[in-house]
């Protein structure tokens, strides 16, 4: 290839050139360089090469009187003399310009290499350490308006109260450090969260679940997380990943009406459900891609929502999309080059919750789909192991929601009170009932009527305009919850006789229900072991529950009993923050600031 820039000529070539930039030889020397560059292409290397060497010739020192060569020049007078000294200097001062921006390069260079090794030289190894510095104001302190247990005052709208998560917690998960490494690659904060849809809490004392304790032992458990009301699927989710109650991000139940639309929502129709006018409030994978970080979602509710900010990485939802493809899927964006790479990867698992559903949470059937998503989970542990990424990628296991049994004696037909024939909407939040219709006074009338039945026959549910809905479920303030709303009691189901009850397992209920409580289990370097007391034996006994791997698969009394590694319980609107701050991101305005705070102190 012809050189075309001075830029890409040997030292001593542009050496030449400035030497003898000067009157015809520079004149002459610029044509001849045009001329050979667009020469033939078939002139020999060796050619080609001296094309570009501009050494004066004889002729040329003769015929310019400005070379260097003394012997050749003509008779001087003081103003060639002047002119060479003025054509000297510039070449002089162009020369010491050039070179002091090639020593403030080099200095700069210097510089950046010798960060980049003191870095390497923190965490060789694979060790981790947390850099205080680098978060700053974010370090944590206890809230002084935290409450023990859920509900009460610990179930306000934690945004309008600004406190901080259960001062139990304070000390159980740690600042991240800014970078980590396996030995061979650095990675940035990275967090897996995956969602068992369906999985009630109590479902990990079976003893048929190995790796789930396996991540307990390592890592912590919660007793319990509690879910938003309604316990649904798609309002759970979603708020799990915006910090945000169902009332708050307009997603209040699978099914519902929005009146300033006049269209309604329905979970199993994509074209009515990804439209982004249904979803408020600002998902955790929006909050990454904001902050320059990469996002990767596999079929969670929420992230085929066409917004204008999308995660990095999406797989849409497929009925019947096995956990080992999604578990492949995780493995790759692992192994993707640091630059590409996810640092926040979400997925969504729905078996046991269809196995629940269709043979109810107590049956073989979910006994087994329970055992074979454990199997999945060990796959993708042992992926993490493989790669010396256990200690270094944060792991969380979460769930929506649990799941009761049900059976048509428990079915509540809410026909047998009320005239349905004329309902603009019956809002199905199953096991509970959301009433509209397009006169106001025709919805009061039918909230007297179903006021009246249950008062006289003592039915098992509750009946509530929208703006008496106990505030504990904080589910009153969106035009999107129907105006009347039926509440049944723990394990019944409203029904209409034509309908009746084509399930075995339901959720919905009162999200304070024993049988609706979901999990939250995590481990990696955001989730170090607490040492804790136990007293299951009925003596106190210290004991680091990080020492001792035995638990992984032996069902131990100390996991099972959420003694051992164990956080009190907490809603699941705290997940959002406690995301955020595992791989660094900033809250946004608006959101759960300050919620989980206490959580991510550094541990004792």
């Amino acid at each position: 290839m012809a050189v075309d820039s001075p830029s890409h000529r040997p030292p001593s070539v542009i050496w030449s050139l400035r030497s003898s930039s000067t009157g015809a030889i520079a004149n002459e020397k610029r044509a001849s360089f045009t001329a050979r560059d667009t020469s033939s292409s078939s002139s020999s290397p060796r050619a080609r090469a001296s094309s570009f060497i501009n050494i004066p010739t004889s002729h040329d020192l003769q015929q310019n009187p400005f070379t260097l060569n003394s012997k050749a020049r003509k008779p001087w007078s003081w103003l060639r003399v002047k002119q060479t000294f003025r054509r000297q200097s510039r070449a002089r001062i162009s020369l010491t310009i050039s070179g002091g921006f090639v020593i403030l390069y080099i200095l700069i260079w210097t510089g950046g290499f010798l960060r980049q090794n003191h870095t390497h030289l923190r965490h060789f190894d694979n060790t981790i350490y947390n850099d205080e510095d680098h978060h700053g104001s974010s370090a944590s302190t206890a809230g002084a308006n935290s409450s023990s247990g859920i509900g009460g005052n610990h179930a306000k709208t934690l945004r309008e109260q600004g406190q901080t998560c259960d001062p139990r917690i304070q000390q159980a998960i740690p600042l991240p450090p800014r970078i980590l490494s396996n030995g061979t690659h650095d990675f940035d904060p990275t967090v897996i969260v995956l969602s068992f849809d369906g999985l009630r809490a109590d479902y990990l004392k079976r003893g048929i679940t190995p790796n789930f304790l396996s991540v307990a032992n390592n890592g912590l458990e919660a007793e319990f997380m509690q879910p938003s009301f309604p316990t649904l699927t798609f309002p759970n989710h979603y708020s799990m990943i915006t910090g945000l109650y169902p009332s708050s991000h307009g997603i209040v139940a699978n099914t519902f009406f929005d009146p300033k639309f006049n269209q309604d929502f329905n979970y199993k129709i994509p074209d009515k459900s990804w439209d982004p006018k249904w979803w408020g409030g600002e998902p955790i994978w929006e909050t990454a891609v904001h902050q320059s970080q990469k996002s990767a979602v596999i079929m969670w509710p929420g992230g085929e929502s066409e917004r204008p900010v999308r995660p990095t990485y999406h797989l849409r939802y497929k009925s019947n999309s096995p956990v080992l493809e999604k578990i492949e899927a995780l493995l790759k964006w692992i192994d993707l080059p640091r630059e590409e790479r996810p640092t926040l990867m979400a997925a969504y698992i729905s078996e046991i919750d269809h196995a629940g559903h269709w043979n109810g949470p107590d049956s073989k059937r979910c006994q087994r789909v329970l055992g074979e998503v454990d199997e999945a989970l060990g796959v993708l542990l042992e992926g993490l192991r493989a790669r010396n990424l256990d200690k270094v990628i944060n792991l969380m296991l979460v769930s929506d929601h649990g799941m009761s049994y049900v059976t048509p004696a428990q079915c509540i037909y809410y026909d047998d009170y009320i005239d349905t024939s004329d309902l603009l909407l019956e809002e199905s939040l199953q096991p509970h009932l959301g009433i509209r219709t397009k006169s106001s006074k025709r919805t009061l009338e039918i909230y007297h009527q179903l006021k009246r039945a249950q008062q006289k026959d003592n039915l098992p549910f509750k009946v509530y305009k929208r703006d008496e809905i106990p505030a504990r479920y904080h589910y009153s303030d969106n035009a999107r919850i129907a105006p009347v709303v039926v509440l049944a009691d723990p394990g019944y189901v409203m029904t209409r006789r034509d309908m009746g009850l084509d399930v075995v397992g339901v959720h919905g209920w009162d999200n304070e229900s024993e049988d609706m409580r979901a999990i939250f289990m995590a481990s990696g370097p955001s989730f170090p072991p607490l040492k804790s007391t136990t007293t299951s034996s009925g003596t106190g006994v210290d004991t680091d529950a990080g020492d001792d791997d035995s638990g992984a698969g032996s069902g131990s009394e100390s996991l099972t009993a959420g003694e051992i590694n164990s956080l009190p319980p907490f809603e699941n609107v705290e997940l959002y923050e406690i995301i955020a701050r595992t791989v660094g991101l900033k809250i946004p305005e608006g959101s759960t600031d300050g919620l989980h705070r206490g959580y991510l102190a550094k541990p004792c």
